[in-house]
């Protein structure tokens, strides 16, 4: 056989370590409020909502704070703060 398809198996496999497509990418989970700004951002066009009240809580201050019950579990409780016209 020919040496024109013939490959040096370590230079191959370290050449996959650095290229390899399926190991290559790192997950970004995004946080809980970005998480709800994008639902809020989506329920503005998609969900039938009335466009003004969501395009004024999507403009509101979105907060986080870290919470501990009387057991001691932990929870994050999501605060969005916005302010709501007096007449329409």
């Amino acid at each position: 056989m020919s040496d024109e398809f013939s490959i040096d198996i370590d230079k191959a496999l370290e050449s996959a370590k650095k290229n390899d497509l399926a190991g290559g990418f790192v997950d970004h989970y995004p946080t809980p409020i970005e998480s709800v700004k994008a639902a809020v951002n989506n329920c503005i066009d998609l969900a039938g909502l009335d466009k003004r009240v969501m395009g004024d809580i999507d403009a509101g201050t979105y907060t986080s704070y870290d919470c501990y019950d009387s057991t001691g579990r932990h929870y994050t409780k999501l605060v969005i703060e916005y302010e709501e016209p007096k007449t329409r």
